[in-house]
């Protein structure tokens, strides 16, 4: 019963790596970074990414390939609408709470500063979401699925001898 468990184990982890064996082999390259941000009441919704390996300086602008999208009032801006739009973050393209770090972007109708939104008759704060990246959830997921089935054997492997 043992090896039938080890068997099959042997073979979740053998159909994973040739999931990941599979796949066309490209060159090793940073993760693309993503962070969704929003303002206190909402009005500002959005979303911002960069590549990681542009934060090694902490500043990541949109001549290093900064993506923004953002909705304010149901009018939408990208970092057309601000080219010396940027983000401030720690050397690995975090942006921790507190420190002064996140978007600058300035459309014309309103500011994002940091921590900061500002428009004509309110200053708010900005929150910071960081999206993860979709190869580490495919990783968790089949992860998760490998201990499920773990489970699910040694559950069915201890009702048996119970008989």
């Amino acid at each position: 019963m043992t090896d039938s468990i080890f068997k099959k184990l042997a073979a979740v982890t053998m159909g994973t790596a040739l999931i990941f064996a599979g796949g066309e082999i490209m060159p090793v390259q940073a993760a693309q970074l993503t962070y969704h941000f929003s303002n206190t009441n909402k009005t500002l919704t959005g979303a911002f990414s960069f590549d990681q390996a542009a934060a090694a300086d902490q500043q990541i602008t949109t001549s290093e390939g900064l993506k923004i999208f953002a909705t304010y009032n149901g009018q939408s801006y990208t970092e057309a609408n601000d080219p010396l739009a940027l983000v401030l973050t720690d050397s690995s393209g975090k942006i921790p709470e507190g420190q002064g770090l996140g978007l600058q972007f300035t459309p014309g109708t309103f500011e994002v500063y940091s921590g900061n939104f500002i428009d004509l008759n309110d200053v708010q704060i900005i929150s910071y979401t960081s999206v993860p990246e979709p190869n580490f959830t495919l990783g968790l997921s089949v992860l998760g699925l490998g201990v499920l089935f773990a489970k699910k054997q040694l559950s069915s492997r201890s009702s048996s001898t119970k008989a």
